[in-house]
Order: structure tokens, then sequence, then C-alpha cells
């Protein structure tokens, strides 16, 4: 599909992204920060690392966004409003020590 493909190649070139191992049972782990954002994407690379919660953080004010909780291997897109340096953090509630997340702010 010609559409999809051109709105995958503009969020690449758009967005700033990692693989980001967590701990399971460490807490949140800080994977990915960009000033401004206006959407997040985040998957589990295996189902060891599930379930999963994710959510934003602005250490300047101490303000957090979410969490949201996922429990399969989907990608999950929010849009966002977001003013300052976001941080996307991510909290490995599964077995594997660690487990892989792909992370993406645009």
């Amino acid at each position: 599909d010609i559409v999809l493909g051109l709105s995958l190649l503009i969020w690449t070139a758009l967005a700033a992204s990692t693989n980001c191992n967590v701990n399971a049972s460490g807490g949140y782990a800080n994977c990915l920060s960009k000033s401004n954002p206006s959407a997040e994407a985040v998957k589990a690379w295996h189902s060891a690392g599930l379930a999963y919660r994710f959510r934003l953080h602005r250490f300047s004010t101490g303000s957090s966004w979410g969490y949201w909780q996922f429990n399969d291997l989907n990608y999950h897109v929010v849009s966002l409003g977001l003013g300052g340096a976001i941080t996307a953090q991510v909290d490995n509630r599964g077995s594997a020590n660690p487990a892989s997340y792909y992370v993406s702010l645009q």
C-alpha cells in the first residue's frame, strides 16, 4: 500500500528511535529523550518481555504521562502534544532479563 509506505518513510525521517534493554522488575528505564515530540511508538521484541508498561516523563517539571500497559508484540502508536524535553520510559513486567523494546519519538 503506497499510503502506508509513505507514512512509514515520513515517520522514520522525523523520528528518533532506539532498542532499549530493560531488566525485569527493575522499574522504569529511561530509553529515549526528544524535544517537543508529536508521537511515540513502542513495541516488545519477544514474548518474554510481556507484559510491559510505557510512560513519558518530563524531568524539568517532574510531570509524567501514562502508563500504558501492553501484553502483545504489536507496535503501539500514540499522538502527543507535549512541549519540552520528554523521556520515554519502559518497565519490563515480564520474565526476560533483560528484554528488548523498540522505542521511537517523532
